[in-house]
């Protein structure tokens, strides 16, 4: 293993600077930006291979982070590629619909027996969206409940209102959205009882890295179903990661509607609002209800995407994926763990998840509070031993090769790690400034 110690070169820097001189914030996505990494993190990535990536000076990266959790096989793999390839070939947009978006849809939909329709979209932002403004329509009201503690559920209004940064959001709208906790059902009553008959929609994660208590899921369905809200579960982050047929059935909970992105097209831009037909079909023409402009994109259906999705569906039938996910996320959890025990750091430094799928890293200072200082020197360790593990984001190429130059740079990590401790203080270790949360109201 090299011992050579990675930091961005002056070329990789001059690229950072154009990038931040055309587009704000340097990324067309706040989790890729500089500012959420340490500054000796590799300015941009050329390519990929397999659970591997390459930046600008051609230096190849162990990347646990997969495109934000959204590549769960490996990057550019050959069979949904050529999948892809093929279907441009036959042209990518068309005026009228196509079999490959009929055979997409039905391919779906048989992973999730409780649903009818389905409706394709770029992003799970416009697919949760659309499920509230579905919501609202059918049921005539304007509130939605959602989960105060989720950290993402979409880039509209009604989310970011609530968040930091709502600068140019209107209260009026930000207001429509009230907060529960998650696992906390007695929240989510206060929320029924505090706005009786005035909940169009509950928007939720089914889970993060934690499981729900005993019958928080089927409480919260059951609390939808008596006060006449429809239930949307985000399944993009969870659906094809935690089971094929989505985190939900894992519980034996079914919603009204669900979103489901990411690992459905295994990096290409295809995500999904699923649900059941006498919601979904009041986005349709087949009624004489008042119509619901549910989601019109241009791009919704391109060929491209929806060739990576069938191909990516067929991939995970074919091939252990899941099974491959869970177990090289118990197995990087076990490493990281052990090597931590071995510096007696354990306490401050660990790896957890109840889903090993999806695998956390916690990262505390020396009085055991979560510190971004103390996160920011563990993933600079790592990047000098060419390890990127912003996130940890377990896919099926990822081989014993990448688990040893991990648990490599975590065993070199934790020796400045526990230097900190001892000084309680990451002063002399840590390169620049630490990082920071996408939500926050300055700069």
């Amino acid at each position: 293993m090299s011992q050579g110690m990675f930091h961005p070169s002056e070329e990789q820097m001059a690229f950072s600077e154009r990038a931040h001189d055309v587009i704000p914030g340097g990324a067309h996505t706040y989790s890729k930006g500089d500012d959420l990494l340490p500054v000796n993190a590799p300015r941009g990535f050329v390519k990929g291979k397999g659970g591997r990536v390459v930046d600008l000076d051609g230096n190849e990266f162990v990347d646990w982070s997969m495109g934000i959790q959204n590549v769960l096989i490996g990057h550019a793999e050959d069979s949904i590629d050529d999948a892809v390839v093929g279907a441009i070939r036959n042209g990518q947009n068309f005026s009228r619909p196509t079999p490959l978006e009929v055979e997409t849809a039905e391919c779906l939909l048989a992973l999730y027996p409780w649903a009818d329709m389905v409706k394709f979209a770029k992003n799970g932002s416009d697919a949760n969206t659309a499920a509230i403004r579905l919501a609202r329509s059918v049921t005539g009201r304007n509130y939605v409940a959602y989960d105060g503690t989720a950290p993402f559920l979409a880039i509209h209004d009604w989310f970011i209102g609530t968040t930091p940064v709502n600068s140019g959001i209107p209260a009026e709208i930000s207001d429509l959205s009230i907060s529960f906790s998650y696992n906390d059902l007695d929240s989510v009553e206060r929320v029924f009882a505090n706005h009786p008959e005035r909940i169009a929609a509950l928007i939720m994660e089914v889970a993060r890295e934690s499981k729900p208590d005993r019958d928080f899921l089927k409480g919260v369905r059951n609390l939808c179903t008596e006060n006449g809200a429809v239930l949307i579960f985000d399944e993009v982050v969870t659906g094809f990661r935690y089971h094929l047929s989505g985190a939900h059935a894992l519980f034996g909970v079914q919603p009204d509607l669900m979103s489901v992105g990411k690992g459905l097209g295994n990096g290409y831009s295809v995500t999904a609002l699923v649900g059941r037909r006498h919601l979904m079909e009041r986005g349709g023409i087949r009624h004489s209800q008042e119509r619901v402009f549910l989601m019109s994109t241009t791009n919704g259906a391109e060929q491209s995407a929806l060739a990576a999705g069938l191909a990516t569906i067929g991939f995970y039938r074919s091939n252990p994926v899941i099974e491959r996910i869970w177990e090289t996320g118990r197995a990087l959890m076990d490493g990281i763990n052990r090597i931590t025990a071995d510096f007696g750091i354990q306490g401050f430094l660990f790896a957890q998840s109840d889903f090993a799928c999806r695998p956390v890293v916690h990262t505390l200072d020396s009085t055991r509070q979560p510190s971004a200082e103390y996160r920011t020197l563990f993933l600079q360790e790592l990047i000098k031993k060419k390890v990127f593990m912003p996130w940890i984001c377990p896919a099926f190429r990822h081989a014993s090769k990448d688990l040893e130059q991990t648990f490599y740079a975590v065993n070199f990590a934790c020796e400045s790690y526990r230097t900190a401790l001892e000084k309680k203080s990451v002063d002399g270790l840590l390169v620049g400034r630490p990082v920071k949360a996408v939500f926050r109201k300055w700069n």
